[in-house]
């Protein structure tokens, strides 16, 4: 003898089923303990090289540029060539607003991830086209443009020798940058800690399935 469960009239699914669905979505989005240990070893980082903050924080930002590729190559499969441009354009975001006296490091960073954003929307309608092949081809070259216009533009950018008297402002009107780095490598890990836990949640939603789903098609 076989059960059957009502259907939603206006839905027209089962609701036990959609509440399984829902379950799994919870389950795979909790924490794992290789996960608590490995947001340890930031912490445990910070107290054993007390020389090294420079290069830790190096290391983090590093970490925010793999997140981000493995978002776009990991799960959805798209291949990209031109990822650092995008980078780019937040650092020099960042750049240009220090040099002219607005260098609150949050308001810098929604700043760059805007523009960052925006440079993403308008290039998907060439990036998205085409084959793998041709994919690889695009992203590369618009990542070179974007370069050569850089030093084209070098009043503005600075070209290859950057961008003179950037200044930075405590984070939060408090937290000073200071020479050995200290301040900036905390900046940087809770950035990268606070956008590793959007990321995941991102790929644990039903928007990171149809992720995988594309790339599985492709």
């Amino acid at each position: 003898m076989t059960t059957s469960h009502p259907i939603d009239a206006q839905s027209g699914h089962d609701p036990a089923q959609r509440r399984a669905v829902v379950e799994r979505f919870r389950r795979s989005d909790r924490w794992g303990p290789l996960e608590y240990l490995f947001w340890c070893l930031p912490v445990l980082a910070y107290f054993l090289f007390p020389g090294n903050y420079l290069l830790l924080s190096q290391i983090a930002i590093t970490s925010l540029f793999a997140l981000s590729l493995d978002l776009i190559f990991g799960y959805a499969g798209i291949i990209s060539l031109g990822h650092a441009a995008f980078f780019g354009v937040g650092a020099y975001t960042v750049g240009l607003l220090g040099v002219h006296g607005v260098g609150e490091p949050l308001l810098g960073l929604l700043l760059a991830a805007l523009f960052a954003a925006i440079l993403g929307f308008l290039s998907s309608f060439l990036l998205l086209r085409g084959s793998e092949l041709a994919r690889l081809m695009v992203t590369l070259g618009v990542a070179l443009m974007l370069y050569e216009l850089a030093n084209k533009f070098s009043d503005i950018t600075g070209g290859v020798d950057g961008i003179p008297g950037i200044e930075v402002k405590p984070v939060l009107g408090l937290f000073e940058f200071d020479l050995f780095g200290r301040v900036g490598y905390i900046y940087s890990v809770v950035v990268l800690f606070l956008l590793f836990w959007l990321a995941r949640r991102l790929v644990h939603s039903p928007f990171g399935q149809s992720l995988r789903g594309i790339q599985m098609n492709s």
